[in-house]
């Protein structure tokens, strides 16, 4: 049986890093693959990202009862954060095969890596210039990049470094199809466009996972969940008095925001994530894997554009590829849209367009494991 790393985004407490790297290794070990998470410290390449976690741990173990005293809100947020890093712990400890020990730089990786027959790098965003490591373009042994996400739609944004290593990469595909046509001008080879991981293991397995934990709300809910800064509350409020449902908004400490609502959430790791949505009446977001959980759920959902069209760095092309190959483009809202109480969507019809996507998918990446 071959063996297969991979290489790929997991850190900053983001349901959607987690679970799509959990995704990942669940669907190539169902392809008949054994594999591992390759155990890279994200946070190696920048020291400074380690900075403001190691003072804020402090903050909490050692003056947390000034902090409640002299600022709630800091410590308020110190709470939610410290909930979040322990929900996220427990997740990647239950679903997580990972290599030991930590890896923290190319050579370390590269010793590492000598163990597998093939390296899958992907998915997530880790070819987005915004956010640039030379480690997610690694290619030591054969290497397979399966749906990273570039993001933004400026080409120019992108180094000459990345460039020359994407293009010693033979096996290469893309999570949206902006990026593919960008990874095609700059590597002068084709680039398959492929579905998220998360979308590669079916929604009973999903639903399965949702349920593995006891529900956190029995009462009709509209579940928010923003990244943005923009938290939609003229439409949630009207959505709310169209269909007499209480609003829970699911908040991350690095994502704060002033929703009014009925319940705001904060004790949300992957699972908890999973079972919200699974069991909410309606969902409001502006998360790519927001609206991928709404689609294995079966969802009323109204999906935002997070970022403005005329920003270089708006990531809003992966939405727009992701709702084209679902034919899911009913969900999206526009500036002026309304809230509607029974917008029905087709699943029948998006699930037939997903097999289509899926099945290309799956053939690109059986292609070149088996081909490496």
């Amino acid at each position: 049986m071959k063996k297969i790393g991979i290489l790929t985004r997991r850190a900053g407490f983001n349901h959607g890093s987690s679970l799509q790297a959990y995704a990942m290794a669940k669907f190539i070990s169902d392809l008949g693959f054994e594999c591992k998470i390759l155990n890279y410290d994200e946070y190696s390449g920048n020291p400074r990202w380690k900075i403001r976690p190691y003072i804020e741990n402090i903050q909490w173990i050692f003056f947390r009862p000034l902090i409640y005293l002299l600022a709630p809100s800091k410590y308020y947020y110190l709470h939610i954060r410290k909930q979040q890093y322990t929900k996220f712990a427990e997740f990647e400890d239950t679903f997580y095969n990972l290599t030991s020990p930590i890896l923290t730089n190319t050579e370390a990786l590269r010793k590492a890596s000598s163990s597998f027959d093939s390296l899958v790098c992907g998915s997530d965003q880790i070819w987005s210039p915004l956010s640039y490591d030379p480690v997610f373009l690694f290619n030591r042994i054969n290497t397979v990049a399966y749906a990273p996400s570039i993001g933004v739609s400026d080409i120019h944004m992108i180094s000459d470094q990345q460039c020359k290593l994407m293009c010693k990469i033979k096996y290469l595909s893309c999570r949206e199809l902006q990026g593919s046509e960008m990874v095609k001008k700059i590597t002068l080879r084709d680039c398959q466009t492929v579905l998220d991981p998360t979308l590669m293991v079916n929604s009973t397995h999903w639903v399965k996972m949702a349920s593995s934990i006891p529900n956190v709300e029995m009462e009709p809910y509209i579940v928010c969940y923003f990244l943005g800064k923009n938290v939609h509350q003229t439409y949630i409020d009207e959505l709310k008095h169209l269909t007499g449902y209480k609003v829970l908004n699911i908040m991350m400490f690095n994502r704060l925001n002033d929703l009014h609502c009925d319940r705001t959430v904060t004790d949300v790791g992957p699972l908890e994530f999973l079972n919200l949505i699974k069991n909410a009446s309606y969902v409001c977001t502006d998360s790519f894997h927001g609206t991928i959980f709404s689609f294995h759920f079966k969802k009323k959902l109204s999906l935002f554009e997070r970022f403005k069209s005329e920003e270089k760095d708006n990531q809003n092309s992966r939405i727009y590829t992701l709702l084209q190959n679902l034919q899911y483009e009913k969900v999206l809202i526009k500036e002026d849209d309304l809230p509607c109480r029974d917008c029905e969507i087709d699943y029948a019809k998006c699930e037939a367009a997903l097999k289509q996507w899926a099945d290309l998918s799956k053939s690109y990446i059986l292609n070149a494991l088996n081909q490496n």
